[in-house]
């Protein structure tokens, strides 16, 4: 059998954390082995606040390695060894694997590969164990419209809880630059003033605009994206202001939605009721 063991490009604590790899494979393990990248589980204090501030880095550089009933995914964060039982893709190029590790406990690891060809290789190896079972990609269509989030009762409590966390940001943002003395501390001041006026400004001034979007159905889920912002949709009413515009309602969601003709919203009608039957329509007054 061909053994395979190919690394480039790859951080020094990942050619370093690699010689693991030749280990198995000169003890009689066929392996292969891909570059991919592995999303993050936790973060430091610091990186938590970067990713407030500036938005940290999700994704990590990896090593997967394939053989027969295991899966070993080595990264700058951990390394991770499991017995795969369950393959969920959630794009062409990535997808996510659970397992047993070591011990009785569950385990998951969520890849992403540099093309879906690679992906797919991966993916092939992995599935030639037979208990390994695959959730394929849902079939995914979408709609361009207008989206105008309207503020409900829902809508308010999700920020309020949003706005709390955020609070505790700030009060760790002032505690860290308060131990820089008084020039440190009135420039986390500035920090926690900027920070509060785009939370503000995003939430009751920016989502409030009407902006281009897209209605997405994905296999059962809907779902509302536009090129800032995405919010699953869980509709109970739909309200017709016009042939071409209505008010969609569910839990904490409260959307106008404009339609670019009729056709779209005859099919968009009967999607939504294909997958939500008990959903209440309520025509042009």
């Amino acid at each position: 059998m061909h053994c395979e063991h190919k690394v480039t490009q790859t951080p020094c604590s990942l050619i370093t954390r690699s010689t693991e790899l030749r280990t198995r494979a000169e003890g009689g393990f066929c392996l292969d082995s891909f570059e991919a990248e592995v999303k993050r589980s936790w973060f430091t204090l610091r990186e938590s606040l970067r990713a407030a501030t500036k938005g940290g880095k999700l994704w990590t550089p990896a090593i997967v390695a394939l053989g027969e009933n295991w899966v070993r995914i080595l990264s700058g964060e951990r390394s991770v060894e499991l017995r795969p039982r369950r393959l969920i893709w959630t794009t062409p190029n990535s997808f996510r694997i659970t397992g047993i590790g070591n011990g009785p406990r569950f385990q998951r690891s969520h890849l992403r590969f540099k093309s879906p060809e690679r992906a797919a290789q991966a993916a092939s190896i992995v599935r030639g164990n037979s208990s390994v079972i695959e959730e394929r990609l849902l079939p995914v269509e979408e709609f361009p419209v207008q989206v105008r989030f309207l503020i409900s009762a829902g809508y308010v409590v999700l920020q309020l809880y949003i706005f709390l966390f955020r609070l505790i940001v700030a009060a760790i943002i002032l505690v860290f630059s308060g131990e820089f003395g008084p020039f440190g501390f009135a420039v986390g001041i500035v920090l926690v003033i900027v920070y509060f006026g785009l939370f503000f400004w995003s939430v009751f001034v920016k989502l409030r605009r009407r902006t281009q979007g897209w209605l997405r159905f994905e296999g059962k889920s809907i779902a509302v994206r536009t090129p800032d912002s995405w919010a699953a949709i869980f509709p109970r009413t739909m309200e017709w202001r016009s042939s071409t515009v209505f008010i969609l309602r569910g839990p904490g969601t409260k959307l106008e939605i404009s339609l670019p003709n009729s056709q779209n919203a005859i099919q968009i009608t009967s999607r939504m009721k294909a997958l939500h039957p008990d959903i209440r329509e309520m025509p042009v007054s």
